[in-house]
């Protein structure tokens, strides 16, 4: 049988305090309260000893699916060695983070008009952040965005460490002020795996011949649509925003014809059909867009669903578990380029198609000796899933 709860009042240089044990706190840590008299503290415990019965005497009578939804949830947690009155209380606390937080677009507009000031080239980094930004995070509360998350978004706009750098600081000066007092919309260590990797970027993370076989099978599976934007981004090392301004006008069955407005050099391009790229884009044939309405929600929820830590509102828990892996950065593209120098491939003949700026020397430096040819030959060998 429990024992009896005890809330203890005593007398102190701050007033008459009443001791709350932490069994019984909401907080689950032991609390007090003070008061200015003893009969205020001694009606205080009362009351709180009066919860306490009338929640034992609800307790009894507890509705059976109640006490099995409570004995599921039990069983769940106990690997975790968490209990069930934890659990609920990291719920809460979870919840109470997000209420207490702000709407991506909100934010920004607080903080751009705060650096409206500025010179006009500052100010006009700033609104160029906050577009990418939006565009990224349509409708999403700051606390929901993890430090993965603006590091693929600062990566997939950048092309360069310097690019990428100051992207990087312009975050990182909006998250931070997010972060501080009185705001505190969001947790400033956010950023930290941003900043942290500022001077690492250019280290190649590919994909496995099944990571592209599970990435390709999810995409013909749940959104059928986007095949046709993974498979050129795959077959050919299209950056993120060249694919995004990619007509169908520019898809023939000789290649793709990248204009120089679309190119981050500004100079056209022009890729080869691969083969494997015009089997899949027959079995997917590109519509009135290359890639679909709301295609950066789908994508998210494709590297979801293909078992990668991405969060997507379009998933069901739309926060991944914590043992999925991270997704790369820039890995399609990597993993195309990686896959062409184990096959082979001349770096003087890939250097055009990739639009390097920095010639073959590039290409050596980052992806000769990154993937055996046996595991390229199977990527290269990857077929639509038969009708």
């Amino acid at each position: 049988m429990a024992r009896k709860p005890s809330f203890k009042f005593s007398k102190t240089p701050s007033g008459w305090k009443v001791e709350i044990p932490e069994r019984l706190s909401p907080t689950g840590i032991r609390q007090r309260a003070f008061f200015s008299t003893r009969d205020e503290a001694k009606n205080y415990a009362a009351d709180l000893r009066a919860k306490y019965e009338d929640h034992g005497q609800n307790a009894s009578g507890i509705k059976p699916s109640l006490a099995e939804e409570a004995t599921i949830a039990a069983e769940m947690l106990k690997p975790f060695g968490i209990s069930l009155l934890e659990a609920a209380r990291m719920a809460v606390t979870s919840k109470q983070t997000e209420l207490q937080s702000s709407l991506i677009e909100t934010a920004l507009s607080a903080f751009v008009k705060i650096k409206s000031t500025r010179s006009d080239s500052h100010a006009k980094a700033y609104r160029n952040m906050e577009r990418i930004l939006i565009e990224s995070f349509p409708g999403r509360m700051l606390s929901s965005i993890s430090g993965s998350e603006l590091f693929d978004t600062v990566d997939s706009h950048t092309g360069t460490p310097a690019t990428f750098n100051y992207l990087s600081r312009l975050v990182s000066a909006f998250w931070r002020w997010c972060a501080r007092h009185p705001r505190e919309w969001c947790d400033a260590k956010r950023v930290e795996m941003l900043e942290r990797m500022e001077t690492t970027k250019g280290e190649i993370g590919v994909l496995s011949s099944a990571d592209c076989k599970n990435l390709m099978a999810a995409a013909e599976k749940h959104y059928p649509e986007c095949v046709p934007g993974f498979a050129i981004s795959l077959f050919t090392g299209m950056r993120k925003a060249e694919l995004v301004r990619l007509q169908p006008g520019d898809i023939t069955m000789e290649g793709i014809n990248l204009p120089a407005a679309s190119t981050k050099t500004g100079r056209r391009r022009f890729i080869q059909m691969p083969i494997p790229l015009k089997a899949w884009l027959e079995a997917h044939p590109v519509g009135d867009t290359v890639l679909p309405a709301n295609w950066p929600k789908k994508e998210k929820a494709v590297r979801r669903l293909a078992g990668w830590k991405v969060w997507s509102d379009l998933v069901e828990t739309p926060a991944p578990p914590a043992d999925f892996p991270e997704w790369p950065h820039n890995a399609l593209r990597h993993t195309h380029a990686s896959v062409l120098v184990a096959m082979g491939t001349p770096l003087e003949t890939l250097t055009f198609e990739f639009g390097h700026s920095g010639g073959a020397q590039v290409l050596k430096a980052h992806y000769v000796g990154v993937m055996p040819k046996a595991e390229a030959t199977k990527i290269l060998n990857l077929q639509p899933r038969s009708e």
